[in-house]
């Protein structure tokens, strides 16, 4: 858990999930040992690069509109990002 932001430049490296109490604009790497079942959450997601065990993503190149908490988690299509409010719902 990180409070507070995590800035471009800055990493953080986490066998298990990770959650951001802030901005998310660095790298952030959960399920380092391979576990593809963990999640990057952040109250504003805007990172240089997520990871996910052996996955990685890259931030889309226009950012929303507006923010939303969002969860990033892996599907068999690679890492989706979702809206928190909406991912309990898959």
């Amino acid at each position: 858990m990180v409070l507070g932001d995590l800035n471009p430049g800055s990493s953080v490296v986490a066998d298990g999930d990770i959650l951001v109490w802030g901005r998310l604009r660095g790298v952030a790497h959960a399920g380092a040992s391979g576990n593809t079942q963990c999640r990057i959450m952040a109250l504003q997601m805007q990172p240089t690069q997520l990871r996910i065990a052996d996955q990685v993503a890259r931030a889309p190149e226009s950012l929303p509109a507006q923010f939303h908490p969002e969860i990033a988690y892996i599907t068999p299509e690679g890492i989706r990002i979702a809206r928190a409010v909406d991912f309990s719902k898959k």
